[in-house]
């Protein structure tokens, strides 16, 4: 199976999965308002923003695995593969007593971080319930990843829907039944581990090899490999810092009330960053091989393909939801969460940086370029609290939010973009005026979708599906007739057409 097909492969079925878990988690979250409130949905949304600083799982180790098993996968070296899963398996266990350590003494300060009337004993069981799942899932990651090394990562998507489709199952059923957050979260530590035991079975199955017990020495650099490890790490969890603490901000300074009601804002734009994650996590692997085999300026071709494609979806997610959002919320939960469109346009700013600069971390990752990198985030993670504390006492919740964006657009946005555009060997100008002429566009589109939608008075689902279908139309065409002569625009059309005839 080829390169391209296997990222297809790997994408097409991340994107159906997720299409399904979405909804249910979308249903299950709904329940869990209705029935639990918007105290115990401040305090979920707290809890897992906090682990999300921990989550060392998704803190970058993998990427540096994948890297460097691309060219062990390529030679069927399998004495080299067992070598490189050897020694991050000490890694990962040197993480998991870090995480278990760090995440315990944070108990004592949860009095600080959570502004909540609930029973203080009951808050702390919660974390630790939190805790224990986000624990749960590193233990088999060091194998794992020899399995999206290999471009089949349609597996593990496969078999992580049929177990968190049966999380929200069982939750659902628990709450309807009970009204009770405890068994809700032992239910989803209960499932995490269920996922990685199957999991793991299936990456011993599918690479026997990988339960070897005798390791050879491999020809190995392991003062790089953990030189690279360090970097990532600590540029992983300055970008988790950056992007995760604003719940923890909104709640000291304002309120977990507040942090509830931003989190259902908050939600839908996950989902689709989550969408964007698997079309990325897709093709760092695929990238990985073409930077192994290819030259130069097919990566920078490739890197200017992936720049539109992302710049697409960013467009088209951002207009939608700023046109759709005010009209969705009092639907879905009750008019007394809405938030001020300060709010909205705070989130899409955040939201539309994120999604025009993946194409950077898909190279970065697939480049190697680990150290070159691994300060910058800290600037950034260092001038976000910053920023969010000066703006938080101005603009409230919105003021937090949008210094993560300004936070990034100091440093790392064009700091990363210079390390990458040095490695392909052009001038990183045509970055800059790319996303410059990307922004201008979806600007203008914004404007006319939502002066379109204006029009439209239509109430209910009714009215939402008329203005999501015009948005989706406004941003085709407008994009179509702006990119249409681009050579990037023709790859990607005639790509999704020979794809389809495969």
């Amino acid at each position: 199976m080829g390169r391209t097909k296997k990222a297809a492969k790997n994408v097409a079925t991340g994107l159906f999965n997720k299409a399904a878990l979405m909804l249910l988690a979308f249903v299950t979250k709904t329940v869990f308002i209705r029935l639990l409130g918007a105290e115990y949905n401040g305090v979920s949304s707290l809890y897992t923003n906090i682990l999300s600083v921990l989550a060392l799982a998704e803190l970058g180790v993998g990427n540096v695995l994948m890297f460097y098993l691309y060219s062990a996968l390529d030679t069927g070296n399998e004495e080299e593969i067992c070598a490189l899963v050897y020694e991050f398996k000490k890694i990962y266990n040197a993480i998991i007593v870090c995480v278990l350590t760090i995440g315990l003494a944070l108990v004592p300060f949860l009095q600080f971080l959570v502004n909540s009337s609930l029973n203080r004993t009951e808050l702390i069981v919660y974390y630790l319930l939190y805790l224990a799942n986000s624990v749960a899932s590193y233990f088999v990651v060091y194998r794992t990843t020899v399995v999206k090394a290999d471009q089949n990562e349609y597996i593990l998507n496969n078999i992580s829907t049929v177990s968190t489709v049966m999380m929200y199952i069982l939750q659902l059923g628990f709450l309807c039944k009970y009204r009770n957050f405890l068994g809700y979260l032992i239910i989803q530590v209960a499932c995490t581990i269920f996922n990685n035991l199957v999991q793991n079975y299936i990456a011993v199955k599918k690479y026997p090899y990988l339960k070897n017990k005798t390791i050879v020495k491999a020809h190995l650099d392991k003062r790089a490999l953990v030189g690279n490890v360090k970097a990532t790490f600590l540029f992983k969890v300055s970008d988790t810092i950056l992007d995760q603490t604003d719940n923890i901000i909104i709640s000291a300074m304002i309120g977990t009330v507040a942090v509830g009601m931003y989190s259902n804002y908050y939600m839908l734009i996950v989902y689709l960053v989550n969408i964007a994650g698997i079309i990325a996590n897709g093709m760092v692997a695929s990238y990985g091989n073409l930077y192994v085999k290819g030259s130069t300026e097919k990566n920078h071709t490739m890197f200017k393909v992936s720049m539109l494609l992302f710049s697409l979806y960013g467009t088209v997610c951002s207009v939608c939801y700023i046109c759709l959002i005010q009209d969705f919320i009092p639907i879905w939960v009750g008019k007394q969460y809405l938030m001020g469109n300060d709010l909205v346009y705070a989130i899409i700013v955040v939201f539309y940086l994120r999604m025009v600069t993946n194409t950077v971390w898909i190279y970065r990752s697939a480049m190697g370029l680990f150290k070159e990198v691994q300060y910058i985030n800290v600037a950034a993670a260092v001038l976000n609290i910053i920023l969010s504390i000066m703006l938080g006492k101005k603009l409230g919740v919105s003021g937090i939010i949008i210094a993560t964006a300004i936070s990034r657009l100091l440093t790392s946005f064009w700091y990363e973009a210079k390390i990458v555009y040095d490695k392909l060997k052009e001038p990183v100008i045509e970055y800059y005026l790319i996303q410059i002429k990307e922004l201008i566009v979806t600007i203008i589109i914004t404007v006319v979708c939502v002066s379109a939608t204006k029009k439209i008075i239509i109430d209910g689902i009714a009215g939402i599906l008329m203005k999501l279908s015009a948005c989706i139309v406004i941003c085709c065409f407008g994009e179509y007739v702006i990119h249409r002569k681009n050579s990037e625009c023709r790859f990607l059309i005639n790509k999704i057409k020979h794809l389809r005839k495969e």
